[in-house]
């Protein structure tokens, strides 16, 4: 049975907070170790914690001053188990599926065993497997009552490309979905940046770029969607979408060439994806680069009319 850590940073969640830990507390077939930072709540979120705390024993919190949940989360992965087989992200409001854990732990077992290297007659044992390894699912979106919301039968099974060129422009590995190995955590500690736009995009980026990721179709949780979400779910489709998607590209303008600087600061990227990195961080330094960026052929979202509004940040150096 595999011990996944399951790490969660609460906010003034009290009002979902109960059903998400028995959710998280239900996993079949794997073993849960739960890790709770609470950011500095004024509600009732920290008692609540402290209440299952005292009764399950493999619960741990911890509380901290307000610094945001892209560097709770951060805290939460410098102070992770470094002995468990996985690490888990958690909203504070969702409600998962039974299997959510352990359909994630197969898959990522599979992909161990299809990257790990074959024993060799004469060696004494196998060597260590260091590739990094994200899962992450589709997820039901709901109303606050958990009723599902009639864009999430629109979007359900639709299949998409994990790969580095689209990790740079876009997030397909919502935090909630994302369960991720060893190695992938010892990447992501190498350093806490300073310029990025969400903790799950980040592991998105370091696995796509020096690791495998794999995307699951198939919906493990509910999304509850409700006024206090910190980012929420995609908007209604067709011309509407586009529009909401350029208006919130330019209002975040910048966010997306900040973020794969920050990377290029941290991290050797692998040559043959270096070119890739340089149309984000040198676009509106390099002609070349920013022809290869409006081109369209070279970084891709997974929607079309997403890729649409990526082109016009780069004619309008928005990116």
């Amino acid at each position: 049975m595999y011990t996944v850590q399951v790490l969660l940073s609460t906010y003034n969640g009290e009002a979902y907070l109960k059903e998400q830990l028995d959710s998280i507390l239900n996993q079949k077939n794997v073993a849960v170790k739960l890790f709770v930072r609470d950011d500095g709540s004024s509600d009732g979120t920290v008692d609540i914690l402290r209440a299952y705390a005292a009764l399950h024993d493999n619960i741990c919190y911890l509380c901290g001053e307000n610094c945001g949940v892209v560097a709770s989360f951060f805290r939460l992965f410098e102070l992770s188990d470094p002995d468990v087989d996985f690490y888990a992200l958690s909203d504070q409001d969702d409600v998962w599926d039974e299997d959510k854990l352990s359909t994630a732990c197969q898959k990522l077992e599979q992909m161990r065993k299809s990257k790990s290297p074959k024993k060799k007659k004469n060696d004494s044992q196998i060597r260590t497997f260091a590739t990094p390894l994200l899962y992450c699912c589709d997820a039901w979106n709901t109303d606050d009552a958990l009723n599902l919301l009639p864009e999430s039968m629109q979007t359900a099974g639709k299949e998409l490309i994990p790969d580095f060129r689209n990790a740079l422009i876009e997030n397909i590995a919502r935090g909630a979905s994302i369960v991720f190995n060893q190695a992938l955590m010892s990447y992501i500690r190498i350093s806490m940046p300073q310029d990025i736009y969400m903790h799950d995009w980040w592991l998105y980026l370091v696995a796509s770029c020096f690791g495998e990721v794999y995307y699951d179709s198939a919906a493990h949780y509910k999304y509850r969607q409700h006024a206090g979400n910190t980012l929420g779910a995609a908007a209604p489709s067709g011309c509407s979408k586009f529009f909401r998607r350029l208006k919130q590209s330019r209002t975040n303008g910048g966010h997306i060439s900040r973020q794969a600087k920050a990377f290029e600061r941290i991290y050797h990227v692998p040559e043959e994806k270096q070119q890739f990195l340089n149309i984000v961080t040198k676009y509106q330094d390099v002609k070349s680069y920013r022809k290869m960026g409006k081109s369209g052929k070279y970084l891709f979202r997974q929607n079309k009319k997403d890729n649409r509004v990526f082109q016009l940040m780069f004619y309008s150096n928005h990116l």
